[in-house]
């Protein structure tokens, strides 16, 4: 889940050392001279990840090249995550990128030499991301129904055709099956609560597996974070790129389709509106099972699971901006969203 807001607690590396070690690293092989940066800011720099912007120039083989770039690197202090896989992530994006998804071109580099971290450098996309109230964002709403609807059955296509990705492709990727996805929650739950869990979290946790699935769906490559946030779209509602692969992990496709529906149950929770353009539920689960070829099966199990995913991670954020002092986007142990995880399980 994207948690990159801004923030002002999280970032605290030095940016000539990060300019100047960026610097070093384009120039690595000699093919590129008189490597300059000519532009250096952060979007944001969030608990998920440290992001900045940079528009580098260079020369190579006598012509002039300008490129903007975007790295990512682990956040510098404590984050959403207790690991953070850089290597994953750009196998994820290049195994899916092999079957026709468009990606941003992730290089990760793992020495820290650089910048004393790991980091990925990525293409920067033109284009429109839509922000997390799809029904507020501007360009969207500022499309007819037609389009507002082909972007929504775009997003299902882009999300069928990552599933085909061979996994194989992306051996870092962790696999998990729902047993371990279970147990992956239950683990981040007492690590993200210093050992504290909210007990509604627990409960909930708790009902998921004593619920579960007695079969799942073969594995397939999941890009983690489903939401219309992390896709790059152009103007001819063509997506552009996919981004974002910091949760991505080998595992039931229902696991991606329930986190983009049961986010949309929780806009809908807590504003009460959305597109009406958009497809309801039962025409999201069609529309993706003929995109994709396959039956959508226990839907609700893991809309469910994703809702407790999703408060665990606010809540984690909870402690975190709690901890630095800053005030929280929605109070921990009274999160609506729990409301929402109460309901489900009545």
């Amino acid at each position: 889940m994207r948690s990159d807001l801004p923030m002002t607690s999280t970032t605290d590396r030095d940016a000539t050392a990060l300019s100047a070690g960026l610097t070093r690293w384009l120039a690595r092989d000699g093919t590129r001279r008189h490597v300059s940066l000519t532009g250096f800011h952060r979007p944001s720099a969030g608990y998920s990840n440290d992001t900045v912007v940079v528009d580098a120039t260079w020369s190579e083989d006598g012509t002039e090249h300008h490129r903007s770039l975007v790295v990512r690197m682990p956040p510098a202090g404590d984050g959403t995550f207790p690991h953070h896989d850089l290597a994953a992530e750009g196998q994820a994006a290049t195994a899916a990128a092999a079957v026709g998804v468009p990606v941003a071109d992730p290089v990760v580099e793992g020495d820290t030499a650089w910048i004393g971290t790991p980091f990925m450098v990525m293409s920067r996309i033109d284009g429109h991301i839509i922000g997390p109230l799809a029904h507020r964002d501007r360009w969207l709403t500022g499309r007819g129904p037609a389009d507002q609807r082909q972007v929504y059955d775009t997003f299902l296509t882009t999300l069928a055709t990552i599933h085909r990705a061979d996994p194989a492709a992306a051996p870092g990727v962790p696999r998990r099956d729902n047993g371990a996805e279970l147990a992956f929650w239950a683990e981040y739950l007492r690590w993200s609560s210093d050992g504290s869990p909210v007990p509604a979290l627990v409960d909930a946790l708790s009902w998921c597996r004593s619920h579960r699935p007695a079969t799942e769906a073969d594995p397939v490559l999941l890009w983690g974070d489903a939401r219309f946030e992390n896709q790059v779209i152009g103007d001819d509602l063509r997506v552009r790129a996919v981004l974002d692969w910091d949760m991505t992990s080998v595992g039931a496709p229902e696991h991606d389709l329930a986190w983009f529906t049961s986010l949309d149950l929780t806009m809908h929770h807590l504003f009460g509106e959305r597109l009406a353009a958009f497809p309801d539920r039962a025409a999201t689960i069609a529309r993706f099972e003929q995109a994709s070829g396959r039956a959508v099966r226990d839907l609700g199990w893991y809309e469910t699971l994703a809702l407790v995913r999703a408060a665990a991670i606010m809540t984690r954020i909870g402690y975190l901006r709690r901890r630095a002092g800053e005030p929280l986007m929605m109070p921990i142990e009274s999160n609506p969203i729990l409301d929402l995880v109460r309901s489900r399980l009545r």
